[in-house]
């Protein structure tokens, strides 16, 4: 199959009139929660640093940087907005993707979009397709892609973005072809950088490849016609093995958006420890546990998880993120696990870390092991009394099967942009992006993502 011209034309053919509502209303509902948590993560140190970088390298001011008062060039905006929207690790993921969609995408989108005066319109159609190709090439690949090492967030999410900032740019096919080829060869991300600065980077780098691979070819750019599926193209190095090119027959047909769906976060940390963390907090708060009550907490997990879990001693906030033991211990002892959980001085608690010592993870043969469900987790705790009350392997909320609702939707948008916006502005802009596609100007909604807008 001819991969690289198949996406492309998939691409500029597609038209906003055969994008079902529904698959629309997913759209608007993660970008919603994607600029939630994007707002929230541009005060992290990690999107600070990239911001000073880009204050001191940018371009021309055409694009915002989301959260503060700064403009930037579309390149830069985008490797700033991709890095906050992952900073808090509080975006939404697919099990398809073993990833995260919408950061990559909609922070090329948002970028891109201004950069083209486009209306909301586009910018949702344009988040549709790139969450269309990043997902479907997902399917092509994994699980082989992601259990070699490579984080998807970013391999894929490059393409993604790049699609969206085909679409937004006005690309036609032969462009759109060589901008997908130049983002191949930029597709990247180790996951031995889990719990570190370096991962919500990826989900930047990824944003900003794409974005930038769009703008070269506006100007004329070439690349191999075959980077995606030749002999030493992006399927073969990066496939691990796989080579199901026959999912891309399935572009739009049906939206990946609404079959693979999007798992929005209810707790700010790798998704792999929210079954813990909601299976620990079920049994505290149904028996009234307290630390001192714990001789020790089991958690069984599928056999994929802790090659991600992969801080079992974490300092730090951000490797607490990526640590079976701080989940469970911290939902123990916390009365609601949130951003304030995955901080340095919660990770270096002495009370966390004491009950950390009695976590026990062992790998369960019974955790299922399909994309859908491999994430969930079996919690096991025996109390000093002998006791043992158990969770089993379940759904969490904020998954396809169980979403949030769309108040707890709003209130988690509402709580993370508060975080950076005045009261009033939080309200506005939520209006805003729950009407995106019929914004007549995008510019509209970036000139109040900023505390002094």
């Amino acid at each position: 199959m001819r991969a690289t011209t198949t996406i492309a034309e998939f691409l500029v053919k597609s038209r906003w009139e055969e994008c079902p509502e529904a698959a629309v209303e997913a759209a608007r509902r993660a970008i919603l929660d994607c600029l939630g948590v994007m707002l929230a993560g541009s005060a992290d140190p990690a999107a600070r640093i990239v911001q000073s970088v880009a204050r001191a390298e940018g371009g021309t001011p055409l694009a915002t940087v989301v959260g503060t008062g700064q403009r930037t060039g579309a390149v830069w905006a985008a490797l700033c907005n991709g890095t906050a929207a992952h900073a808090l690790d509080f975006d939404d993921t697919n099990f398809a993707l073993l990833g995260h969609p919408s950061a990559p995408v909609l922070a090329a989108a948002l970028a891109a979009g201004e950069l083209a005066l486009a209306d909301g319109r586009a910018v949702v159609h344009a988040f549709l397709l790139g969450f269309e190709v990043e997902t479907t090439l997902a399917e092509v690949v994994n699980p082989e892609h992601y259990e070699h090492g490579w984080h998807a967030t970013c391999t894929l999410g490059t393409l993604g973005a790049a699609a969206a900032a085909c679409r937004l740019l006005g690309l036609d096919a032969a462009q759109t072809r060589m901008a997908l080829a130049t983002a191949a060869s930029q597709s990247s991300g180790l996951k031995e950088n889990f719990g570190t600065m370096t991962k919500p980077f990826h989900a930047g780098h990824a944003a900003r490849s794409g974005v930038l691979a769009a703008l070269l070819a506006r100007e004329g750019w070439t690349a191999s016609e075959q980077a995606l599926e030749g002999p030493q193209g992006w399927v073969s190095v990066l496939g691990a093995g796989a080579r199901r090119l026959e999912a891309l027959a399935t572009l739009g047909a049906p939206w990946k958006i609404l079959t693979t769906g999007i798992a929005v976060k209810p707790y700010p940390s790798c998704a792999g420890t929210h079954a813990i963390i909601d299976g620990t907090l079920d049994l505290k708060r149904t028996h009234g546990l307290r630390p001192e009550q714990v001789a020790e907490i089991t958690v069984g997990v599928n056999a994929m998880v802790p090659r991600v879990l992969i801080h079992h001693d974490p300092h730090t906030g951000l490797e607490a993120k990526f640590s079976a033991e701080f989940a469970a211990a911290a939902a123990l002892c916390e009365e609601r696990v949130g951003i304030a959980t995955f901080q340095d001085d919660k990770a270096r608690s002495g009370a966390i870390r004491d009950l950390m010592a009695r976590v026990r993870v062992e790998v369960d043969p019974e955790i299922p092991s399909d994309l859908e469900r491999h994430m969930w987790s079996r919690v096991t705790i025996r109390l000093t009394d002998g006791r043992m009350l158990r969770v089993g392997p379940r759904e969490v909320p904020g998954h396809p099967g169980n979403p949030l609702t769309l108040q707890a939707l709003r209130d988690k948008f509402s709580e993370c942009a508060a975080m950076v916006l005045p009261e009033d502005r939080v309200a506005a802009v939520r209006e805003m992006v729950e009407g995106l596609d019929g914004c007549p100007d995008l510019r509209s909604l970036t000139a109040i993502l900023s505390p002094a807008s």
